[in-house]
């Protein structure tokens, strides 16, 4: 097959446009010998294995309560947690529960993601855990 008589649909110039040069010349390499389909296989498993390969990933776990009338989103990440809430009291109250419960948390000057729904954002380093605190 020529060049020229190349035809890559809407779907694979999609992915095409994402490689960088040296992908783009190896996919139109193999578009020639083998077919569309199987050069752009070729270059997708290429990109899983560098995602599989990629341990870095952190793993993120989010929950929704309402507590009071309020929203209050949770996501955890290794060695943090981040509260987002419609209300500032909500947030505090939980984060006073998780001390009490004697969590040690570190306050991270961290800013809100377009993730984050809620108009309120507190991010904390979670340092280690104790005994839990009484106040009797």
């Amino acid at each position: 097959m020529m060049l020229s008589e190349l035809n890559i649909d809407e779907d694979a110039f999609d992915i095409f446009i994402t490689f960088n040069a040296k992908e783009k010349i190896e996919f139109l390499s193999d578009a020639m010998e083998f077919g569309i389909e199987p050069a752009m296989l070729k270059q997708i498993g290429k990109m899983t294995e560098h995602v599989i390969e990629d341990n870095s990933l952190p793993i993120v776990s989010s929950q929704d309560f309402i507590s009071g009338g309020y929203r209050l989103c949770i996501t955890t990440t290794e060695g943090e947690v981040q509260f987002n809430s419609d209300s500032p009291k909500t947030i505090r109250n939980f984060t006073m529960k998780l001390f009490m419960d004697g969590l040690v948390l570190l306050p991270l000057n961290k800013k809100k993601t377009e993730m984050d729904m809620y108009r309120y954002f507190k991010a904390y380093k979670v340092v280690g855990r104790t005994s839990p605190i009484s106040l009797t």
